[in-house]
C-alpha cells in the first residue's frame, strides 16, 4: 500500500506524519462560549485540523423506546445510564451555531473535519468547507447515508467500531461503487472499562492491508500512549476526543484526553514519528572506526 491522499492541505498516507485529530465533539453540551473557548485552545496548542461533529436533529434515534446508552464515567469510576434520546436531545445544536463555530476555527488557520449522521448534515458540512467527513462507527450499515457522502467529492474516514471484516468491504464497496472518493480506514478499540488487552492494535494495520487504503486509529484508551504505539505502527490519522479540564463523568469523557494536555501530547506523537526516521543507517565514509 502506497497511496498517498490529500486532506485539506496535508498529504495522508504511508510514510507522512500522522495527522491528529483532535475530536471535541459534543463534550462542550450546547454551551458554545465553551465550544468556542475549546478551539481556542486548540489553536494555541498547534493543532492543524480541529475534529468535530454535525449533531442538528434529535430525529437521528427514535422518540421512544430509543433505549439506553450506558457508558463509563470516569469520575465516579461507575457505569452510567442515561435515556438515549435525552442525550441526544441534551447535545443537538442548530446548523446555523456549528457554522459560527467552524467559521471560527478556520478564521483560526484550522482546517474542519466532522462526523456526519444525516444528508442534511453532509451536505452542510460540504457547503462550510470541511476538508474531510467520517462514517460514524454506528453508521457502518448506513447505505444511504454513505452513498450520499460519498457523491460529495470529499475524502471519506469509516470508523469500524465494532463491525466485523464483512460489514467493513461492504460499506467501503458502496462508497466505491458511487464514487472514486479517497478513504482512510479506522480502527475503534472498545473503551474503558475493557482492559488494554483487548485494544487488539494489531487489526488496524490488518485493515489497511485488507482494503489497501490509509489506516488510522480512533483512540479509546483512557491515557495518550496507545496515540504513539499507532504512530510507531503507521497510522496516518490519529483521533482523540478532546474534553474540557473540569468536565465530570460524560458520554465517552472515560477516553477522552483533556484539553490542558493537547500541545504535550501533539508534541510526542510528532517526536516519534520524527525518530522512526529512514529504513537503512547513513554513515560517513570518514567516520572514526
Amino acid at each position: 500500500m502506497s497511496k498517498i491522499i490529500q486532506i485539506g492541505r496535508h498529504s495522508v498516507g504511508i510514510g507522512k506524519r500522522p495527522l491528529f485529530l483532535p475530536d471535541i465533539g459534543t463534550f462542550f453540551n450546547q454551551d458554545m462560549s465553551l465550544a468556542k473557548e475549546m478551539v481556542n485552545k486548540l489553536s494555541i496548542s498547534g493543532v492543524a485540523i480541529m475534529k468535530g461533529e454535525i449533531l442538528h436533529s434529535p430525529d437521528i434515534c427514535l422518540k421512544e423506546n430509543s433505549g439506553q446508552e450506558s457508558y463509563w464515567g470516569h469520575c465516579s469510576g461507575e457505569m452510567q445510564s442515561e435515556d438515549y434520546r435525552s442525550l441526544i436531545e441534551r447535545k443537538t445544536i442548530s446548523l446555523s451555531a456549528y457554522e459560527d463555530l467552524f467559521r471560527h476555527s478556520q478564521k483560526l488557520g484550522m482546517e474542519v473535519v466532522v462526523s456526519v449522521y444525516d444528508f442534511a448534515g453532509a451536505d452542510f458540512a460540504k457547503d462550510i468547507g470541511a476538508v474531510a467527513l467520517k462514517i460514524a462507527s454506528s453508521n457502518i450499515t448506513h447505505q444511504p447515508l454513505i452513498s450520499h457522502i460519498s457523491k460529495l467529492g470529499l475524502p471519506i474516514i469509516f470508523d469500524t467500531g465494532h463491525s466485523d471484516l464483512e460489514e467493513i468491504a461492504r460499506a467501503i464497496s458502496w462508497s466505491k461503487n458511487v464514487a472514486n472518493s479517497e478513504l482512510i480506514v479506522e480502527h475503534s478499540p472498545l473503551g474503558p472499562p475493557n482492559s488494554v488487552k483487548r485494544h487488539t492494535l494489531n487489526f488496524m494495520t490488518t485493515l489497511g492491508a485488507a482494503f489497501d487504503i490509509p489506516f488510522g486509529l480512533s483512540d479509546h484508551h483512557i491515557d495518550d500512549e496507545m496515540l504513539y504505539a499507532a504512530t510507531a505502527m503507521g497510522a496516518s490519522i490519529l483521533e482523540k476526543g478532546i474534553c474540557p479540564d473540569d468536565m465530570g463523568d460524560e458520554q465517552d469523557g472515560g477516553h477522552a484526553l483533556p484539553i490542558s494536555r493537547v500541545k504535550d501530547v501533539l508534541l510526542k506523537i510528532n517526536n516519534v514519528y520524527s525518530a522512526l526516521g529512514k529504513s537503512t543507517r547513513e554513515l560517513r565514509y570518514d567516520r572514526i572506526k
